[in-house]
Order: structure tokens, then sequence, then C-alpha cells
């Protein structure tokens, strides 16, 4: 991991899905039950198809700009690294 990464993931983020999904990673995630904010229905519909020639494009979109609410009203952001992670929107909350 390098340094960047250390300091956006630390003890403070949420491991969502693991590497091992490979390329489902984006299928799995907007297949699940996450509350999210700033994520258009296109995108999350063009992630439920691998196939679809839009995937990764429509993924960056989610990556980019989707805000992830939990059960308490947190607010997370997305950080990919190979695993999928949410990052606490204001990290000194935590």
């Amino acid at each position: 991991m390098s340094y960047e990464e250390e300091e956006i993931i630390n003890e403070n983020s949420e491991l969502l899905l693991s590497d091992a999904r490979g390329i489902y990673i984006p299928r799995d995630f907007v297949e699940s039950e996450y509350n999210l904010k700033n994520v258009s229905e296109e995108d999350i519909e063009t992630c439920k198809n691998p196939d679809d020639e839009w995937y990764w494009d429509a993924w960056i979109n989610i990556c980019d700009n989707a805000i992830l609410i939990d059960k308490n009203g947190k607010e997370w952001t997305l950080y990919q690294d190979g695993d999928l992670w949410a990052i606490p929107v204001n990290q000194e909350e935590n």
C-alpha cells in the first residue's frame, strides 16, 4: 500500500467488497442495499450488466460521485484500490 493509500484507508474506513470479486465489484455493489445519493439511475442500471459497453464508465461515475449513507446517517465516499472501501466524509469525526 502506498503512502497516499495509507492516508485514505485507515482505521475509520470500512471494507465493502473484496477484490476477489474481480470485475463483479460494480455489479455486486449496485445490487446491494446501500442508501446512495449523487448517483444516477442510468449508471446503476448500467453497472448491473458487466457486459455493457459503458460498465466501467458508469462505475467510475459512481466511485467519483456517490455518497453512501449508513443506518446512522453517517456519510461515506467510495475508494477502490482493488478492494472497495467506504471512507468517512469527515475523517475528523471518528
